[in-house]
């Protein structure tokens, strides 16, 4: 018998089919992955516009969020996102007055592929 080496047409068909389902399931994860990239940067810059928006309220001190109306923008649009800030008064159980703080909701709105996202941020400001 001829001793020949290498591989016949019919193993190299075979390796490249196998190779081939392979690289189809390995591609189907990219798209995946990018989705979620790209949700988690829009979520970093929906927590970065929230940080801002709660800043600017901190920042214009206690007695101009309880003024009406109020001396802040409780609405806007930036970008793609769009905000929105709610001053609620707090009452708390034990606490004889909670008329120096309040609750400060930032809403921030934006678009993700066929749907609308949105994230509430909450903190307290204090007088």
């Amino acid at each position: 018998m001829d001793k020949k080496r290498g591989f016949s047409l019919l193993e190299l068909i075979i390796a490249i089919a196998v190779l081939a389902i392979g690289l189809v399931g390995v591609l189907q994860i990219f798209p995946i992955g990018l989705r979620a990239s790209q949700r988690a940067g829009m979520m970093t810059k929906a927590s970065f516009l929230a940080q801002n928006k709660i800043e600017d309220v901190k920042l214009a001190g206690f007695d101009a969020i309880t003024e009406l109306p109020p001396k802040i923008p409780l609405s806007g649009k930036d970008g793609d996102f769009e905000w929105a800030i709610k001053i609620d008064n707090i009452s708390l159980e034990g606490v004889a007055s909670s008329d120096d703080m309040r609750k400060v909701v930032v809403t921030v709105i934006w678009p993700e592929r066929n749907t609308t996202r949105s994230k509430d941020f909450i903190t307290y400001v204090i007088k």
